[in-house]
């Protein structure tokens, strides 16, 4: 035990010393603090389109859109319009209006029918569809323009319309399993969207950082020396419990760093306009931490002892890194399903990437930020990665003892079943 407390040591403060720690240490959190509050700092305005409407609406209902669009609005960051209304029909216009596109004299037009009361859809031509924005604009301008004309057909006064046409705002936020209400849906998401991708990029990190530190030293044959004081059983838990003090330690760094961002909750909201329920997503609660903690302990024991191995299995840097993507794909299964995991935390996509060991240390943490697991899959969920932890610590034992010894070429995968059967 003693010289495995030795090899820990060692990693631990061979690694925090290092610029590389430093730099990463304080670079995340204010990449974090620039994503979330210069987009506060930074209100630049929408800019301005010009449109054509070509006008073949009925009762006057083009000209009101046109008004609706060229309305002034609140938000400095909303687009500003300014709407030429042309009479006749489209085909007539099409070929003049196609080149004033092309020559950027306009940035589109649009076209309402004169059968749009009852086929309920105009049509937009624009060099840039791919700007949202517009076309949401457009779609609410033409949409409440002909809710009230209809609802004006049938008696009521134009304040009447008004009020029934009124948009209705959703402020939607999750109960903790104290009853308490949380964070909102939009901080809840980006906090879960965080830690999956944090543990993804520090797992994947650390684990190539043990590869390559085995690497380095089987080739140098510094590890002969090492072995000849050390099992080799000990040596790789050394290097892998270093990497994992290290790994934690800088995520305790930049949690509390988040506890005191959310402490100043009062003064941001202040001076950024923000929603008190955006720092909601900041208070974990305790059992979350606590899932956090020992879901990314086990998940990195796992994957830095799979990398470990691989490290003493080959003999160059390219080698190493053809054994990078294999070990790595698991890690990124969860990111293509982040969708269903993230909107559905209860669903089965969730329930099934949580129960297998190899995704399961980045997708319980997720879900249990966005939710509150049920106790059962939690516990099922941390017996199966422990299972799966011992499993793969035990083969990577074996590799590790007989591939840090040997040179030449890369073993065959039958070679690698000959090295756990001699181990």
């Amino acid at each position: 035990m003693r010289n495995v407390l030795l090899i820990i040591r060692r990693e631990f403060l061979e690694r925090v010393r290092t610029k590389a720690f430093i730099l990463g240490t304080v670079l995340f959190p204010v990449f974090m603090i620039a994503m979330i509050f210069l987009p506060a700092v930074i209100k630049t305005g929408g800019g301005e389109r010009t449109l054509v409407l070509v006008d073949q609406s009925p009762g006057g209902i083009g000209e009101r859109v046109a008004q609706a669009l060229q309305a002034p609005r609140d938000d400095k960051s909303a687009i500003r319009y300014k709407v030429e209304r042309t009479q006749g029909t489209l085909e007539s216009q099409r070929d003049a209006l196609n080149g004033r596109v092309e020559r950027k004299e306009i940035d589109g037009y649009l076209v309402v029918g004169p059968d749009v009361l009852q086929s309920n859809q105009v049509a937009y031509r624009a060099r840039d569809v791919t700007n949202l924005k517009v076309v949401e604009d457009v779609q609410q301008a033409v949409t409440a323009v002909v809710q009230q004309e209809r609802l004006r057909d049938s008696g009521l006064t134009a304040p009447q319309v008004a009020a029934l046409v009124r948009d209705v705002r959703v402020e939607a936020a999750r109960i903790t399993g104290e009853g308490k209400e949380g964070a909102n849906v939009f901080a809840t998401l980006i906090t879960a969207y965080v830690i999956m991708f944090l543990f993804l990029q520090i797992i994947t990190l650390y684990g190539q950082n043990a590869m390559r530190s085995v690497l380095e030293e089987k080739n140098n044959r510094i590890v002969e020396v090492i072995v000849s004081s050390v099992r080799p059983m000990q040596l790789m838990a050394g290097k892998v419990l270093g990497l994992a003090s290290v790994a934690l330690l800088q995520i305790t760094i930049w949690a509390t760093f988040a506890a005191l961002i959310s402490s100043q909750q009062a003064m941001l909201t202040r001076k950024f306009g923000m929603s008190a329920g955006a720092f909601g997503a900041l208070k974990l609660a305790p059992q979350v931490w606590v899932i956090l903690l020992v879901f990314f302990t086990l998940g990195f024991v796992l994957y830095a002892a799979m990398y470990a191995a691989a490290g003493s299995a080959v003999t160059s840097e390219q080698e190493a890194q053809q054994l990078t993507l294999p070990m790595m794909l698991p890690l990124f299964v969860p990111i293509m399903f982040i969708m269903p995991i993230l909107t559905d935390p209860l669903g089965s996509t969730a329930r099934m990437f949580s129960l297998i060991p190899l995704t399961s240390p980045l997708v319980m943490p997720v879900r249990a930020v966005a939710t509150d697991v049920p106790a059962l899959e939690v516990v099922a969920s941390l017996a199966l990665l422990v299972v799966g932890t011992a499993a793969v610590v035990w083969i990577a034992a074996k590799i590790y003892r007989v591939g840090i010894l040997s040179t030449g070429k890369k073993p065959t995968f039958a070679e690698l079943i000959r090295w756990l059967r001699m181990a």
